[in-house]
């Protein structure tokens, strides 16, 4: 009689295979955490260009109204973004405004948003 295929025995080699797993998590781990670094960095910069969008037509329009378009703009942004500068320009009232993106994790490449508005 044959012996099963449920009975027979593999024999198990020398060096195995014992421990793969666990060098392959070593490994790949730093890449990955790397990877949603950037993708939460790409996100953070998707809200800080919308942000700055929205605190660029409130200061237009406290400018307009003869309100301080620096206070408008900083009380419109997030608590993690600060204005990096804002200048008024123009026959009607525009602004420009500069925001730093927050940084997930050193190392990242620090960037920038400059968004304009202008209201009649």
């Amino acid at each position: 009689m044959s012996p099963t295929r449920a009975n027979r025995v593999r024999p198990r080699r020398a060096g195995g295979d014992r421990g793969v797993a666990s060098l392959e998590l070593v490994a790949l781990l730093p890449v990955t955490l790397f990877i949603m670094a950037v993708v939460v960095q790409l996100v953070l910069g998707l809200a800080t260009v919308q942000a700055t969008n929205d605190a660029a037509r409130q200061a237009a329009r406290a400018y307009s109204q003869g309100r301080s378009a620096s206070q408008a703009a900083q009380d419109s942004l997030p608590a993690r973004m600060d204005v990096e500068s804002l200048s008024t320009f123009g026959p009607d009232y525009g602004v420009s405004i500069t925001v730093q993106v927050p940084m997930v994790a050193p190392g990242l490449p620090a960037w920038t948003v400059t968004r304009k508005a202008v209201m009649p």
